[in-house]
């Protein structure tokens, strides 16, 4: 019994031994500048959000939290470069429904998997994307115009690039609606959403932080939403339900993510400083003029929802001949 024991307690010691490292790395962690790899352009709602977040969660953890832009492969590139990164904390991902599910499911041999690839953090915000066309004469005044501008073959849609969700809810009005227009890829928002407003393009859909300056400015008309409600700041804009669309209620949500192995320690302290800027008046009232709804999920619920909203995408994009360029 003594022998026994003599050896669990070795055992004991030896784990806590291999754990301290970690432990005391995780108290004096953050000691140098986080990057936050934003898969996508400047000027996309992800950019815009992810400067935000990077002000917000740099002032809690007391070392500046830089924006580092990868655009490419609907974020996979910039993705991709996360998942290779030393998981140590010092380099994170503001990821999307895009990055982690439906660019892969759109990539022959995708380069990493959401379910294994990752260590979630935390939920930050979730939002209905915004159906826009110009302010030219000639441009549809109403959803249901653009529906029959668009059985035009000659038409065409506008995105940030292939396989971002502006495009994919765009393709999914185009299938619901029988609308013959084209695809026009852009590497942003703002060269896409530019030759809409100049009447380039028939239409775009975009994320409210994307497109609420066009609007406010002039130089894009909304034309629908495509959450189940208004948004506040466009009260007069309705929703694919009530164009007859019912049943179409799409956005885009975006998370805060690791690279697989991260120490438990900083992971949990990311977690709840992430979980606390999500809370604070200060970042809700900077997501409410962009139009953003908090997610604040924690790591466990943020795994669980992503599992939920891959069924439809997959169904989705096995249909559609979508593929990403290798």
């Amino acid at each position: 019994m003594k022998t026994s024991l003599k050896r669990v307690l070795l055992l004991v010691i030896c784990g806590l031994s291999w754990l301290t490292p970690w432990a005391a790395q995780a108290q004096t962690y953050p000691t140098q500048p986080i990057k936050l790899i934003v898969a996508f352009s400047p000027g996309t709602g992800s950019d815009i959000l992810g400067r935000i977040l990077a002000v917000r969660l740099g002032e809690r953890l007391g070392v500046p939290v830089t924006v580092e832009n990868r655009a490419g492969a609907g974020g996979v590139v910039g993705t991709q470069t996360l998942v290779k990164a030393t998981a140590d904390g010092y380099t994170l991902t503001l990821a999307t429904n895009a990055t982690l599910i439906t660019s892969p499911l759109l990539t022959a041999s995708p380069p990493y998997r959401a379910d294994k690839d990752f260590t979630p953090l935390g939920g930050v915000a979730r939002t209905p994307m915004v159906v826009v066309t110009s302010l030219t004469p000639q441009a549809p005044k109403t959803f249901q115009e653009l529906v029959t501008r668009a059985h035009d073959k000659s038409s065409s849609f506008s995105s940030a690039g292939v396989g971002t969700i502006g495009h994919l809810t765009s393709e999914v009005l185009v299938k619901k609606t029988d609308m013959a227009s084209n695809h026009v890829p852009y590497k942003g928002s703002g060269q896409s959403l530019t030759d809409v407003a100049r009447g380039e393009i028939l239409f775009s859909t975009d994320t409210p932080p994307a497109v609420l300056s066009l609007i406010k400015g002039g130089k894009l008309r909304a034309l629908a939403v495509t959450g189940d409600k208004r948004l506040q700041v466009l009260p007069d804009t309705p929703t694919l339900h009530e164009v007859g669309l019912p049943g179409v209620n799409l956005g885009v949500w975006w998370s805060l993510m690791a690279p697989a192995g991260l120490p438990a320690p900083i992971g949990e302290r990311l977690s709840q400083e992430l979980a606390r800027v999500v809370a604070e008046p200060e970042m809700r009232k900077k997501m409410q003029e962009l139009e953003l709804e908090p997610m604040p999920l924690n790591a466990t619920e943020l795994t669980q929802f992503i599992r939920s909203e891959y069924p439809f995408w997959q169904q989705f994009l096995s249909k559609s001949g979508i593929r990403l360029e290798p």
